[in-house]
């Protein structure tokens, strides 16, 4: 398929798990892209496998000014973004009581997964309206359909704000040509979710017991009973970007194998 011919993506998140999946599907089906993530070596190594006009740049997406600089500089080397996928996401440890949670823990997990997409749907929004063409897909979570299981207490609340925001774009920004929608996968096999559980065992017995317990009683109600891919998450994230969901306008789709029904 050739969906993207002639567009040009922009991945945050892109060095890894579902935001590298995404950025190599975009590009297959014919995007520029722009892969932009913390981790600098990373993004532009993945941009070299994927080659032709990919390009890789850092970017922490929690500040406001990082994000206006990056995407001058995108636009400046690829062309003006037709495609935004607000992949980059933080976690926190699952089954850590309010009490223990910080502010400096709250604030980094509100800043990544709902400040930075904010920040780049404001720094790109009005001039897909300009243009009238232009799709943004945000990647929130089950968690944010109904509550973390596996995550804490900020990325449950991170999640839920994420797809308020998908909403009121979608509304404001649907008669201008522009579509916004977000998707809402359960446990997928990522670096994120690996570095989760080491960090909840890190915190004790009583939280690693509880979040084992979670984590089984997941397994046990799972329709499909695995976990899902990075590619699997990328390929609905393509077709919410692309024409072949043209009508499709502030949905939550949840990707997670049937765990939850609505």
């Amino acid at each position: 398929m050739a969906r993207f011919d002639g567009r040009v993506a922009l991945v945050t998140g892109a060095a890894s798990g579902i935001g590298a999946a995404t950025a190599r599907r975009l590009a297959r089906e014919g995007a520029r892209v722009a892969l932009v993530d913390l981790d600098r070596d990373a993004a532009l190594r993945i941009a070299q496998e994927i080659g032709g006009a990919a390009r890789g740049f850092a970017c922490d997406v929690a500040s406001s000014g990082a994000v206006a600089d990056v995407v001058r500089a995108v636009e400046a080397a690829l062309g003006a973004v037709d495609v935004l996928a607000n992949v980059a996401g933080v976690g926190d440890p699952g089954g850590m009581p309010i009490e223990r949670i910080d502010d400096a823990l709250w604030e980094r997990v509100l800043a990544v997964n709902l400040a930075g997409p904010f920040f780049f749907c404001r720094a790109l929004l009005p001039g897909m309206a300009e243009r009238r063409r232009g799709a943004v897909v945000n990647v929130s979570s089950l968690a944010g359909r109904t509550k973390s299981a596996l995550g804490g207490l900020a990325y449950t609340a991170s999640k839920s704000g994420l797809l308020g925001l998908t909403r009121h774009l979608a509304f404001d920004f649907g008669p201008k040509g522009v579509r916004v929608n977000a998707i809402c996968p359960g446990a997928v096999d990522t670096p994120m979710i690996r570095g989760a559980a080491k960090a909840g065992a890190a915190q004790g017995e009583a939280i690693a017991a509880q979040r084992a317990k979670h984590s089984a009683a997941l397994q046990a109600l799972m329709p499909i009973p695995r976990i899902s891919t990075p590619d699997e998450q990328a390929a609905a994230i393509a077709f919410l970007a692309s024409d072949d969901a043209s009508y499709v306008n502030g949905v939550a789709l949840d990707v997670n194998g049937g765990l939850f029904m609505a």
